[in-house]
């Protein structure tokens, strides 16, 4: 991809909590769940980045629930990295925000021609 197909990426990935904030999804059995969107900070990495983060909330097993994923996308020149976080629990932005920042350094140590470690650096 170009750089101006990832910034155009990018770009439509930050109009959506705009357009799509909060909508209704329906099941197969006629049951709703509630999704919203909304933008999430993320920390200064590679060239260009947007994070986000949706919430649907709804009945599972009959039981309410609320699903929760991070999604962050990050520029590095011509290449990019995709960080999805979430689970029924909820999601730690810490984790999120951590893997950004070591995704995007072991990108540019690829790019490098470096052989990244296994594990990051305190694991």
């Amino acid at each position: 991809m170009t750089v101006g197909q990832l910034d155009s990426s990018l770009a439509w990935l930050e109009t959506l909590p705009v357009k799509c904030d909060q909508f209704t999804v329906t099941g197969k059995d006629g049951s709703t769940r509630t999704a919203q969107v909304i933008e999430t900070s993320l920390p200064k990495a590679g060239d260009s980045r947007q994070g986000l983060r949706l919430t649907l909330q709804g009945p599972v097993g009959g039981k309410p629930a609320t699903l929760t994923l991070d999604l962050a996308a990050v520029r590095l020149g011509t290449n990019a990295i995709a960080v999805t976080n979430g689970g029924l629990g909820g999601t730690e932005a810490d984790s999120t925000q951590q893997a950004v920042t070591l995704g995007t350094q072991r990108l540019k140590d690829v790019l490098a021609g470096k052989t990244p470690a296994e594990q990051p650096p305190g694991q």
